[in-house]
């Protein structure tokens, strides 16, 4: 095949082109970082899972930092702390002391600024792109070439915290300071930025930010995240890996799939982060789990339409000039179908139909036979009043002496019976006749009842369909109920019904022939029998299920399984009729056998074979020639 020819193939493929955008969303989102958010909001509450209490870091606090800073830091050098740093938003004098820090005065050392992961300050930035020597590298020999996520293991009570006041009375003890790293800072203003992070949320105390990140870089917790391409790869896994089962799985196992999978995740996630000191970006990974369950959805219902919609035509191709049944209540007026019923069972002079108007207790003509709806004499549309109440009362159709119809023939009877289904007055049908000498009156009326009873409930059951359609197919019922267009379903359901009245009227058609007929496959199984051959096997005791097509032919023609093998596959190869003589009993039969096969006209049935059945046919002798006789 040339790669042309190829590529014209695929294109055809939407599946394939769907799948592929699939893996091209997984390339986007790592690109754009589209789902960083999913990722921060896992990260956010995993880390409010675990606590610990130990910490090398203490926070002091000063409501006049300005003022007393130096005091302060004169105070805790005498504690022998591993360092001091003091954090102010203005210049301050810096005494020249060892291990104490000054990073917001002119000097070589800054704090760098906790960036924003996604609305949550979490991340410590690299160290190549700070413009100036970060504190921390000073003191802890820190040197991240990657940006890497603070650990809030930390409990918040657990943070070592006092005020300038304790410290300069001597209020707490040398094990609190001694060897700690001391941060320095003003005491946090009421109308200060809230923190959103892990723990602090809600907090409004931005040296709490900095006391975490120094506890992490201290403790050596500082949590990586997962290599970009690494991630790109594993998510191609997980796409490619998820594909296979939820197609392979009902729609249920694969939501439970699904949702599964997040507290595995979230296990997983939990697992790297307390004893790897690794993120996974389990929020892309549990998104693009619910997009491939969607993906797959949405293709595999796109699929599916496209299937039946293959189906139905391929079925509304077979049925065309075949058999395509109208259903009387989905014609646009019930009547035509009335009108040609009644013309050919009845024999009648005149006949009118009136309708009964909706919620209204008047009559309107609709449509006649044999004359015309102005050749009605009767100027009364109320059916409360004669000839129609006299109708109702009885129940029936009734002679009526008044004349309804304009020239009324010599010896021409008139009639009136209602149209009354469920105590539902639905109409009423006029209708005359010239008896002649073998009318029976009697009998007249007693047909007419049955086909106004008929006509009445066919009329009930129309009115009933179209209400509800009517209030069905209203937009805001449509909108509602997701029906604003009609479902493949509805069209595959019609199109089966039309076959399936196709098949009920042939097995009618089979069932009444008067040949006792049964209907082998190529492996010599029974697939269909007729009322005659069931009263036929009944008849010489033959359990025919039982029984294979040599079996039958072997029985009923006593022949040799040899000979009746060679007879079948006469039948078969050369799809033949054959006659032969058959005998149960005294009873003479021909017995007809056929190969079923398919025509020119049905092609690619799929089959190996173009006979597709055996059929064998049982003609009663006597019946035949006293048929002949008469």
């Amino acid at each position: 095949m040339s790669a042309v020819q190829q590529l014209l193939r695929l294109k055809n493929l939407r599946a394939f082109w769907l799948t592929l955008s699939l893996f091209c969303v997984v390339l986007l989102s790592n690109m754009f970082n589209l789902f960083q958010a999913s990722n921060a909001f896992f990260y956010q509450n995993l880390e409010s899972l675990s606590h610990t209490q130990q910490t090398n870091v203490v926070l002091i606090t000063s409501d006049r930092l300005t003022d007393n800073h130096l005091q302060l830091v004169e105070k805790l050098v005498e504690y022998q702390p591993r360092a001091i740093v003091v954090l102010a938003n203005e210049t301050l004098v810096a005494p020249k002391l060892e291990n104490v820090y000054y990073p917001y005065a002119e000097g070589e050392y800054c704090v760098p600024q906790i960036d924003n992961w996604a609305t949550y300050q979490m991340r410590i930035p690299q160290s190549n792109e700070l413009e100036c020597k970060s504190i921390w590298q000073q003191i802890f020999n820190y040197d991240a070439e990657h940006v890497q996520l603070i650990d809030f293991d930390l409990a918040v009570t657990a943070l070592p915290k006092f005020s300038a006041e304790r410290v300069l009375n001597v209020d707490v003890m040398s094990e609190q300071l001694e060897n700690k790293i001391i941060i320095i800072g003003q005491k946090a203003a009421a109308f200060n930025v809230f923190i959103h992070a892990p723990k602090v949320d809600g907090l409004n105390d931005p040296l709490l930010l900095i006391a975490y990140l120094a506890d992490s870089i201290d403790k050596q917790t500082t949590v990586k995240q997962l290599n970009n391409l690494l991630t790109i790869f594993i998510e191609l896994a997980l796409v490619f890996v998820l594909l296979f089962s939820f197609q392979k799985l009902s729609l249920i196992y694969s939501f439970i799939i699904a949702l599964n999978s997040v507290l595995l995740w979230c296990l997983l996630g939990y697992f790297f982060i307390e004893f790897s000191q690794l993120f996974i970006p389990i929020g892309q990974y549990i998104v693009l789990t619910f997009i491939t369950l969607f993906w797959v959805i949405v293709v595999r219902k796109m699929s599916e339409d496209n299937e039946l919609n293959t189906v139905v035509n391929n079925i509304q191709q077979k049925m065309m000039g075949r058999f395509i049944p109208q259903s009387f209540i989905e014609q646009a007026s019930p009547w035509d179908p009335i009108i040609q019923l009644i013309s050919q069972q009845l024999d009648l002079e005149k006949s009118i139909f009136l309708a009964r108007k909706e919620d209204d207790h008047r009559v309107v003509e609709i449509r006649a036979i044999n004359c015309n709806l102005d050749d009605i004499q009767e100027m009364r549309r109320d059916y409360k009043r004669t000839p129609y109440s006299k109708a109702l009362k009885s129940l029936g159709v009734v002679q009526i002496t008044r004349p309804f119809f304009t020239h009324i023939k010599e010896g021409e009877i008139e009639f009136m019976a209602p149209l009354v289904y469920a105590g539902d007055v639905r109409g009423f049908w006029a209708l005359s006749v010239i008896p002649n000498k073998y009318f029976n009156q009697q009998a007249f009326e007693k047909n007419v009842n049955k086909f106004a009873a008929q006509v009445a409930e066919l009329l009930f059951h129309y009115h009933i369909f179209k209400t509800t359609q009517a209030s069905n197919n209203s937009l805001l019922n449509q909108l509602l109920t997701l029906k604003l267009h009609e479902p493949i379903s509805e069209q595959v359901k019609q199109s089966i019904n039309e076959m399936e009245q196709k098949l009920t009227t042939l097995e009618m058609v089979f069932n009444h022939t008067r040949s006792a007929t049964v209907l082998f496959n190529l492996f010599g199984q029974v697939i269909q029998t007729n009322a005659s051959l069931e009263q036929f096997a009944k008849q010489h005791q033959l359990a025919i299920f039982e029984m294979t097509a040599l079996d039958l032919l072997c029985k009923s023609c006593d022949l040799d399984a040899e000979i009746a093998k060679g007879k079948l596959r006469y039948i078969t190869l050369n799809k033949a009729e054959v006659a032969l003589p058959a005998k149960f009993g005294e009873q003479d039969y021909t017995l007809n056998i056929k190969a079923l096969h398919t025509d020119s006209s049905q092609a690619a049935s799929g089959e190996p074979f173009q006979v597709s059945g055996i059929l064998f046919e049982f003609i009663d002798n006597h019946v035949a020639r006293n048929e002949g006789q008469g």
